[in-house]
């Protein structure tokens, strides 16, 4: 019985056939507690002693797309937040001298729209250049762009490796024939931290354990994020066992 190559998330199959387009090296420094990533000579996502995120931070989705550029200072988003959706720029937020506004600039349906987020009386209200309330639709257009989902640092391929190298089960004739889909779900925290993790459906005891104990040890993930803050959000993979 091995892994198949694939994991599905969602309704989604993600087969495994990739070309990889970024070098990436993970660093952590056990003495200061620090990790970094170096990518194409470049340091970024930067986390300090404290567990706080410092200087220039690149965000990829779960296909290595890039889905966001920002700078942060202790954790606070500052300066301007780029948005990209196929390798171009769709959404652009920066803060204005009052840091009571945030100004926006859309860049899709053919045509540059742009407006102020207004800090109103519960939260903040998007206008156009004009000062007019946006639609509940527009709303939503820019809304869900600054809403990314929480991802594997090296996406699905990476995500695929760590199963296939840490899930332990037992290799028994009898196993070995078996073939199923262990489903799990998982709470990834603000920091990057998994937690709540459980069995949503299985089919094999020692295989729905050995699956659990694999995700509880996970390395941290990139927190699910808006307007470049992190929030805590629930991810569902399904992990596929196949016969040799």
């Amino acid at each position: 019985m091995t892994l198949s190559e694939g994991v599905e998330m969602g309704k989604i199959r993600f087969p495994f056939i990739f070309f990889v387009l970024l070098s990436w090296v993970i660093l952590i420094l056990p003495g200061n507690a620090q990790d970094f990533e170096l990518v194409g000579g470049d340091t970024i996502n930067r986390i300090d002693t404290s567990g706080k995120k410092q200087g220039l931070w690149k965000y990829w989705d779960n296909n290595l797309s890039l889905v966001l550029v920002c700078n942060y200072k202790d954790d606070v988003p500052v300066g301007k937040q780029t948005y990209y959706q196929k390798n171009k720029t769709i959404l652009e937020l920066e803060p204005l001298k009052s840091k009571k506004e945030i100004s926006w600039k859309y860049y899709g349906g053919g045509k540059l729209v742009q407006g102020r987020l207004k800090k109103g009386k519960r939260n903040f209200e998007f206008v156009n250049i004009k000062g007019k309330k946006l639609t509940r639709t527009e709303i939503s257009i820019l809304t869900d762009l600054m809403e990314l989902d929480a991802s594997f640092v090296g996406g699905f391929y990476e995500l695929f490796r760590y199963f296939k190298a840490h899930i332990k089960y037992p290799r028994t004739p009898e196993q070995a024939k078996l073939e199923g889909i262990v489903e799990i779900s998982f709470v990834v925290k603000e920091d990057g931290k998994i937690g709540e993790v459980r069995l949503l459906s299985g089919f094999d005891v020692e295989c729905n354990e050995a699956t659990l104990e694999c995700v509880k040890s996970m390395p941290r993930w990139r927190p699910a994020t808006k307007i470049g803050y992190a929030f805590e959000s629930m991810v569902k993979v399904p992990v596929q066992f196949k016969p040799q």
